[in-house]
């Protein structure tokens, strides 16, 4: 089969949701139907049959869904609007537009992956994670329970706080 040239295909666009909670047990199936039954609850059939909506990609918490040029407003709208799948409790927020699903890749951020780490501040000592970037997120422990602290290494610097690691920051 010939394919068609660009010219005569059909506009697409791309809508990139974060599911939350990050893992729900729920497939990229049931995810598809979850926006079907969404689409044609709030603008009917006639509407649903233009949006034309098909989930393309799932990569962790995120997912990928195709729709037709024109239509992503109603889209996003009737993602939004999902609240369970399956009786599970779930959030789905948009992200971002496109029309490829390359420029929606580059929008996935991985999960980071810290290492936790002992900090002296102020001749205190602190618990926290610390990321491959420099970055660290400390946890601060006080009578009214906990709170993180975002600290980079200026931050550190100003405060005057080392790591009890050998190697420090």
């Amino acid at each position: 089969m010939k394919h068609l040239s660009p010219t005569l295909r059909e506009n697409r666009r791309y809508v990139l949701t974060r599911i939350m909670p990050s893992d729900p047990d729920c497939d990229i199936r049931e995810l598809y139907y979850a926006i079907a039954d969404s689409v044609t609850s709030l603008y009917g059939d006639c509407i649903a049959a233009e949006v034309h909506a098909a989930t393309i990609l799932r990569e962790g918490e995120y997912l990928i869904v195709r729709c037709r040029r024109g239509r992503e407003k109603e889209l996003c709208c009737a993602i939004a609007a999902i609240r369970s799948i399956n009786g599970t409790q779930v959030r789905l927020t948009t992200i971002a537009t496109s029309g490829t699903i390359a420029a929606l890749r580059k929008r996935i951020r991985p999960e980071k992956q810290g290492d936790p780490i002992t900090c002296t501040i102020n001749s205190g000592e602190q618990s926290g994670i610390m990321y491959a970037d420099g970055k660290i997120d400390l946890i601060r422990r006080d009578m009214k329970g906990q709170e993180l602290v975002y600290l980079t290494k200026d931050d550190m610097e100003k405060f005057h706080a080392t790591t009890t690691k050998p190697d420090g920051i």
